[in-house]
């Protein structure tokens, strides 16, 4: 699922290469990793544009598509659920390092 962060994916078809039924597939992930695997795949995808917030200088909006959100929008509205603030504010904070210490408990 990480190496498929900027393209659509379906639970059903991760499933199908587990060889396990979706719903099977969806509790065994979730009592393995804590979090139900949509869920994981969307805060990875938040981690992954983390990364890219700090170490590019791309727009918001060339972010969000290389991190698989739609657009603009949805990625800043699954990003503040994650992470509580926009993706702007978080590059604007933690991008000059000045803040490194708590970078990655932002989420």
């Amino acid at each position: 699922m990480r190496a498929r962060l900027n393209s659509e994916i379906a639970m059903v078809d991760v499933a199908q290469i587990c060889k396990l039924s979706l719903s099977h597939f969806v509790r065994a992930f979730s009592n393995t990793v804590g979090i139900a695997p949509y869920r994981w795949f969307l805060s990875a995808r938040v981690e992954h544009a983390k990364g890219l917030l700090i170490r590019s200088a791309l727009p918001l909006a060339q972010i969000a598509l290389e991190c698989g959100f739609s657009d603009q929008s949805h990625f800043t509205n699954t990003f503040v659920r994650h992470v509580a603030m926009t993706p702007g504010r978080w590059r604007r904070t933690y991008k000059d390092g000045a803040n490194r210490r708590d970078l990655w408990d932002c989420g």
